[in-house]
């Protein structure tokens, strides 16, 4: 079953709305109809998602600018994601992508607040303005004085110099400016842990909402971190480099049974299926296991994995890596020229994080 779906495409870009937002806004409607908010909060907080979409949006279309494939960008009830592949370590390229997004729901801010000028509203723009209140009296000032306040909100929120909020990405473009990326990473990250100790303190007197955020910037922070050791460690790397050459395979009319005793026998838990000499499938010790004892007989053409997520033996490690936690398996087949070349695993790939862990400084 598919977790999210379609709703349309721009710049070349689809857009999906996650199930669990569907749920979101059918619960929002519901308990608009039910009295208990007014319909205009309702409608306010659809118009807020719908600005989230516009924040993703200017990140992926600066980021394609710069030869960034963008897979798509999903609509969920933390926000939006958008599925990108690394971010430029240009430092001016990184700046311009992380800004895009917060000057989006800036400029939106600005034109708010010409509207409330072009009506003559702006005597009605307090703080309290700011803020969406379940008012029974909706005026268009109003409405402008809200829809000014959450984008200005959640535009200055995303510049929190901190990861994995846009402004650490700011931050550490800014560092990387006067050093090395990996330097700037962790100056970035160090900046933003700190941060979030702030804001755990500011939480703990004034609303334990501030300390959720904190936790998530913080563990934001220190992932982002160990991602870019952990690519400056695999620089240089290629799957050919570490890829497993002498390739075990079986063939779709092997039976679950067959498989298992090979499994056992040569201790690997993936292999790929070739069918007279063509990769057509994989299937490992997970999907052997979901197959009950007295029915081992199954054939694996039944119960193989047929849409593969391939590596190529000249793709840098770290790209691989990222494929295989991205997707939530163990490991790749390697093809070269249509021709199966290699298997490489995550284990693989971890092995060798090890090894220049412990390799001494020359």
């Amino acid at each position: 079953m598919k977790s999210s779906f379609k709703i349309f495409s721009a710049f070349g870009i689809p857009v999906e709305l996650h199930i669990s937002f569907l749920l979101l806004m059918l619960f929002i409607y519901v308990i608009a109809f039910l009295g208990i908010i007014s319909v205009y909060i309702a409608f306010l907080i659809t118009l807020l998602f719908v600005t989230v979409v516009v924040h993703e949006l200017s990140h992926s279309y600066v980021a394609k600018r710069y030869g960034v494939k963008v897979g798509k960008i999903v609509l969920l009830p933390i926000g939006g994601v958008s599925a990108m592949e690394e971010i430029p370590k240009d430092p001016d390229q990184e700046l311009k992508i992380a800004a895009a997004g917060p000057l989006a729901n800036i400029l939106i801010a600005l034109a708010c607040f010409i509207g409330l000028l072009i009506i003559g509203g702006v005597g009605s723009l307090t703080f309290n303005s700011f803020f969406i209140s379940n008012t029974p009296s909706v005026d268009l000032s109003l409405f402008l004085a809200n829809f000014l306040g959450v984008n200005l909100v959640l535009g200055l929120f995303n510049l929190l110099p901190a990861f994995p909020m846009d402004g650490g990405r700011v931050l550490r473009a800014f560092f990387a400016k006067r050093m090395s990326y990996t330097k700037a990473t962790k100056a970035a990250a160090s900046v933003g842990k700190q941060f979030a100790i702030l804001m755990v303190i500011l939480g703990i007197f004034f609303n334990f909402i501030l300390i959720l955020i904190a936790i998530f910037i913080y563990l934001g922070a220190d992932q982002e971190y160990k991602n870019v050791m952990i690519s400056s460690k695999l620089e240089g790397i290629k799957v050919r480099d570490i890829m497993t050459k002498d390739v075990n395979t079986l063939t779709p009319d092997t039976s679950v049974s067959e498989a298992l005793n090979t499994m056992f026998k040569q201790r690997h838990m993936g292999y790929p299926v070739k069918d007279h000499g063509e990769l057509v499938g994989i299937v490992t010790f997970d999907d052997i296991s979901k197959i009950p004892e007295n029915q081992r007989d199954t054939l694996i053409g039944n119960i193989m994995t047929k849409k593969l997520i391939l590596a190529n033996p000249e793709e840098p490690a770290m790209n691989t890596l990222e494929k295989i936690t991205k997707n939530n398996i163990g490991r790749l087949p390697v093809i070269e020229n249509g021709n199966l070349v290699g298997i490489i695993s995550k284990t693989d790939i971890m092995r060798v994080l090890e090894v220049l862990d412990t390799k001494p400084p020359e």
